[in-house]
């Protein structure tokens, strides 16, 4: 085994083996999921290998992210419906630069590699990957680790004699509150986390429950040391080896203040800064809430609780989908910002839906979203079309709980002269 294991079963964030994302890098190529890659970043070093499986048209599995653009960009092909396994192997014979793996010949390597981890990512049908997997090859569990997307799955998941799991939250739409809450009846081998979660609390509340974690999928070393200074202890990784990283920290070039992910953050707290400030340039009012709101004239969904008091909007959402739907603009324009100040219970999403004139329902296609931290937010939302926009609708957050919403407020640019003209 590759880790000790505290008292709580989880392992030191110390003895976090680093992992090769889809297999690793092979001759710059990504996701291949392939034997060469194995073999190759083993020689490299790795130990851990995050693989991605999906299920044939004959329920068996075979190392793939999905059947549209890693279909296409595997085989030159369309995207298709799941084939069958003979297909796929004979399309990995005849259309394929490298070997993409079956579930057998995966497990052949792993048997033949034993100081080898499979981590697995299988993103429909989790449950029944896993007991496939623990079925035929109940003599390799101790050193599969296994991903679950939700905390209802981990009980099964420990059912099927899994002894490590990994919780990846890239497909959980709860935010820290509800991370912590569920890590309670958890005991867990780490978490995962793409480098947005990574750069909230998450990590260090997590570092204080001595739970490890990792972010995915981090190339760079400057990424890696600035993660670290977060709380991240470990990364999934397409091409940065532990002797990569050494070599880099001999050289002494890099420091956290390099990283592309802290310069991209800076940038986006400074334009998040700039756009606050260009909303109250603008002259037209369109909405606010202290002037205009009236709780009669909306809609809501999953929200139990709406009420005005003297200085914000009280929010209280039973669901993971509320929305306030506010009446329709009495002057809709091409271009408009929504000013959003607003107190969360959790970090999550607010989104702000729209109707144009000439699209009057709501869709997925016109909706603006934007990352919410647990407490205070001031966000601005630019809405740009070319048919004007007709009403909006506030999506809080994604998460249940009290929204206080001290403004909400919709500016335009000053009317144009040859519209003022032809509507009066």
């Amino acid at each position: 085994m590759l880790w000790v294991s505290k008292a709580s079963s989880s392992q030191s964030g110390l003895d976090l083996p680093r992992v090769a994302h889809a297999g690793g890098q092979l001759d710059g190529a990504t996701y291949t999921n392939s034997l060469e890659a194995l073999e190759k970043n083993y020689e490299a070093g790795f130990r851990a290998f995050e693989i991605d499986l999906s299920f044939t048209s004959d329920r068996e599995l075979v190392c793939l992210h999905d059947w549209d653009e890693s279909f296409t960009r595997s085989f030159d092909l369309p995207p298709a419906s799941p084939v069958s396994l003979q297909e796929f192997e004979r399309l990995v014979q005849e259309r394929s630069s490298v070997t993409k793996c079956t579930l057998a010949s995966l497990m052949h390597w792993f048997d033949e590699h034993h100081d080898a981890i499979l981590i697995t990512d299988v993103k429909e049908r989790n449950l029944e990957a896993l007991e496939h997997i623990s079925t035929r090859y109940p003599q390799l569990l101790s050193r599969i680790v296994p991903q679950i997307y939700q905390p209802d799955e981990y009980e099964s998941v420990k059912a099927l004699g899994f002894e490590q799991l990994i919780w990846t939250l890239y497909l959980y739409p709860g935010g820290t509150q509800s991370v912590l809450e569920n890590l309670k009846d958890m005991t867990l081998w780490a978490v995962s986390m793409n480098s947005d979660r990574a750069q909230e609390d998450l990590p260090r509340r997590l570092d204080e429950l001595g739970i490890p974690t990792y972010a995915h999928t981090i190339n760079q070393y400057a990424d890696l040391l600035y993660l670290r200074t977060l709380g991240i202890d470990e990364i999934y990784t397409d091409s940065l080896t532990l002797s990569r990283e050494a070599e880099f920290a001999g050289t002494g070039r890099l420091v956290a203040r390099d990283s592309a992910l802290l310069k991209a953050k800076e940038e986006r707290d400074a334009a998040r800064i700039e756009r606050v400030r260009q909303f109250r340039a603008l002259p037209r009012v369109l909405f606010t809430l202290n002037r205009d709101f009236r709780a009669a004239a909306t809609t809501t969904n999953q929200i139990s609780n709406l009420t005005m008091d003297s200085d914000h909007l009280e929010i209280v959402a039973t669901g993971i989908d509320p929305y306030i739907n506010f009446p329709a603009l009495d002057d809709p324009v091409n271009e408009l910002a929504v000013y959003v100040s607003i107190a969360a219970p959790d970090s999550s999403m607010l989104e702000i839906f729209y109707t144009t004139e000439d699209e009057p329902a709501f869709s997925a296609e016109r909706r603006v979203s934007e990352r919410l931290a647990a407490g205070a937010n001031e966000l601005v939302i630019g809405i740009s079309e070319s048919s004007p926009v007709t009403r909006i609708r506030l999506d809080p957050g994604t998460v249940a709980g009290l929204y206080r919403m001290q403004n909400f407020e919709i500016r335009a640019e000053a009317r144009p002269f040859f519209r003022f003209f032809r509507r009066n």
